[in-house]
């Protein structure tokens, strides 16, 4: 049983240093100027195009989604590749074609106060855990293991 296990563990390992490798050398690819179909075609891969996407989207994964945001915006008529790690172990390349700045002027009123709600209770519980971590700092805890 720990035999298969253990055989199990090193080949998962070796398949996802392999995805890495492969990965890192597609995103080689891609800064060196070939196109995103180009590169997945070689690979028996199919792109998908994901135009005008929100930050935030949940599409194909939050962490996807950040690493689309994170990337640096293209200088014009380049592109910016990057890639990004998902939990389950599979790895999204992508580039970013075009970053549209947003306008505040297209924001409804709603939108606003939503927003504006959601930073003050992120904001909120911020404030609440560094109270309660200065709080924990300056108190002394001693436990009583008789009454566990």
């Amino acid at each position: 049983m720990v035999r298969d296990q253990v055989i199990a563990a090193i080949r998962a390992d070796r398949a996802a240093k392999a995805l890495a490798a492969a990965a890192d050398v597609m995103l080689a690819r891609l800064r060196a100027g070939e196109t995103l179909s180009v590169v997945a075609a070689s690979q028996q891969l199919v792109p998908s195009e994901m135009a005008n996407m929100p930050r935030g989207a949940p599409m194909p994964h939050a962490a996807a989604s950040e690493a689309y945001f994170t990337a640096p915006a293209p200088t014009a008529g380049k592109v910016s590749p990057g890639k990004a790690a998902l939990p389950d172990g599979s790895i999204v390349l992508f580039v970013v074609s075009k970053v549209t700045p947003g306008n505040l002027a297209e924001v409804t009123p709603q939108e606003r106060a939503m927003l504006q709600q959601q930073l003050a209770q992120a904001s909120g519980s911020d404030d609440a855990r560094a109270y309660a971590a200065a709080l924990r700092r300056q108190m002394q805890v001693e436990v009583a293991e008789e009454r566990l």
